[in-house]
């Protein structure tokens, strides 16, 4: 390989290289779960909690990440520090308290400052901060009960604390949400393990003499149940038969008024039928009776159309010999022309007679009627017989002198309606 090639190979390669290093101080980048600060090589700072490249020339860059679980213990491997919380309780008891937090950082960019000003880049620093809270207000609060309340009370102890700690306001005024705690473990001192177990001791035979006393308070209960329950029974015994007494008299005494009640009701039913019986009976005698008198009512009115038409028929005949009478009175003295006028008026007279007569017999008509034609208009009442010789002569006198003859030959003409 020639000299030129090799220094091009070494040219091209310092010139990655130097792309590269350019690269890296010009183009960054930052992850969607974290939080960065940058301050540009002019001075500037700024903030960046979105995720992706970013070209910035130069760059100082600090991160921090969102979320933060740590944990403070005493046991192997689980914190780098050995930094549980070291605690006496009330009874003199000692023990060492390991717990465990989750934090989340604020994005807002004046919280993320002040965040800054005190860390600096450093999550330790947070950390521990946050671990001397737990400590002051742990310590406290484990001096408040014994060792054997923290054991069987374990989380209401953990929930006191707790409540001290979960968004606490003066961390999230600099940026930090403490979200979760828990006490993952309590190791107590062998003095304080042998006092518990002591107290267990005693508290197991307290409790085994209370459930003795119990037990025997039960027995005592129970005989004395027995011994109620037999009397009870013997009591109940006769309050049965004594309430059978008085409960089949009792059924007698209701089946009688029962009984008597419905006697009454019968009695009650009865009248009503009675009553009703009579006033059927009363009422088919006043239709009867009034029956009767309609009967007797229109018998006489048939007998007095009768008699109305005897006297038609009389006057008919009157009226005929009377015609007579005339005629043969008048038979020298009159004219022909007057002698056929009267032979019609009189032919006249027997007719409406005899229409009154037919009348009379084929029509039923009501006793009075009331009809006008009085002074002034005035209405007055006449019997049917008279109502029906009026309508008929009217009648018939108009019929015949349409066709009556005047002197001289021809007919006179039918008066007006």
């Amino acid at each position: 390989m020639s000299a030129k090639s090799v220094f091009g190979m070494v040219f091209i390669g310092i010139c990655l290289i130097l792309a590269l290093i350019i690269g890296s101080s010009i183009f960054h980048v930052n992850n969607i779960s974290q939080i960065q600060v940058i301050q540009s090589f002019t001075g500037k700072t700024s903030i960046r909690t979105q995720g992706g490249i970013y070209m910035q020339i130069m760059p100082r860059i600090w991160t921090y990440n969102k979320t933060n679980q740590v944990a403070f213990s005493f046991v192997k491997d689980e914190s780098k520090d050995n930094d549980g919380v070291h605690v006496f309780f009330a009874n003199k008891g000692q023990g060492d308290i390991s717990t465990q937090i989750t934090y989340n950082l604020i994005s807002e960019e004046e919280k993320v400052y002040k965040l800054h000003e005190l860390a600096k880049g450093d999550d330790d620093v947070i950390d521990r901060r946050i671990l001397a809270t737990i400590r002051e207000v742990t310590m406290r609060e484990a001096g408040l009960i014994t060792s054997s309340e923290a054991i069987e009370k374990r989380e209401e102890f953990a929930n006191k604390i707790r409540k001290e700690l979960l968004h606490n306001p003066d961390y999230t005024a600099i940026g930090i949400d403490i979200t979760q705690f828990t006490i993952t473990n309590i190791e107590f001192d062998d003095l304080t393990i042998e006092a518990y177990k002591k107290a267990q001791e005693a508290d197991l035979k307290k409790k085994t003499a209370e459930a003795e006393k119990l037990n025997l308070e039960m027995q005592k209960e129970r005989v004395e149940a027995e011994a109620a329950m037999e009397i009870a029974q013997s009591k109940g015994k006769a309050e049965v038969e004594k309430t059978k007494a008085e409960t089949d008299a009792e059924k007698e005494k209701k089946l009688a008024e029962i009984a008597a009640e419905q006697r009454v009701a019968v009695a009650e039913l009865e009248k009503k039928e009675a009553t009703a019986k009579a006033e059927k009976e009363a009422e088919v005698a006043r239709i009867e009776a009034q029956k009767e008198a309609e009967v007797a009512k229109i018998t006489l009115e048939m007998e007095k159309t009768k008699l109305d038409t005897v006297k038609v028929q009389a006057e008919q005949k009157i009226a005929e010999a009377e015609a007579k009478q005339k005629a043969i009175e008048l038979a020298g003295e009159m004219k022909e022309a007057e002698k056929i006028t009267l032979e019609k008026t009189l032919e006249a007279k027997v007719k409406i007679a005899d229409a009154i007569s037919k009348g009379l017999v084929t029509l039923k008509l009501p006793t009075t009627v009331f009809w006008g034609g009085g002074e002034g208009g005035a209405v007055k009442a006449t019997s049917a017989i008279d109502y029906l010789i009026n309508i008929l002569t009217v009648q018939k006198a108009n019929e015949l002198a349409a066709v009556a003859p005047v002197r001289g030959g021809g007919t006179a003409p039918a008066p007006a309606k």
